[in-house]
């Protein structure tokens, strides 16, 4: 039977500084996820950096912790398509939502209709309208 080369097979070494260096980014998404949550950002912007941090942090840990980095061929693929459906499932669900009608949203919630005075705490009760003689 012939041995393999050299040449065939990458070199096994340690990666520690590789996994320091992953780890160390994942710590400053972290940080930064956090960071950012005490800051107010304005209409969906703030689920838009969220969701760009999350990414960023799955793809490294994709990448370096279930060696895709080092990986060819039929893993990439499967991680590929994974990545596909979450994005479409995700788009898809925003897309609903922002067609929807200002009433289905909850009350209170951001594009919906404002709340009415006895959805208010503590706030006095509204008499119903009637469709009596004098109403």
């Amino acid at each position: 039977m012939a041995e393999p080369s050299h040449g065939e097979h990458p070199a096994h070494g340690s990666h520690v500084a590789r996994y320091a260096i992953v780890w160390a980014a994942l710590a400053f998404f972290t940080f930064l996820t956090w960071g950012l949550s005490r800051f107010h950002i304005p209409g969906g912007w703030g689920v838009l950096v969220a969701l760009t941090i999350a990414c960023i942090k799955a793809a490294l840990v994709a990448l370096f912790f279930m060696h895709l980095w080092d990986q060819r061929g039929a893993n990439r693929l499967v991680f590929l398509t994974s990545i596909v459906f979450v994005a479409l499932l995700i788009g898809l669900t925003l897309s609903d939502n922002a067609t929807r009608f200002r009433l289905a949203n909850p009350p209170g919630s951001e594009g919906a209709l404002p709340l009415a005075p006895t959805d208010y705490p503590g706030g006095p009760p509204v008499p119903p309208r009637g469709r009596g003689i004098g109403d």
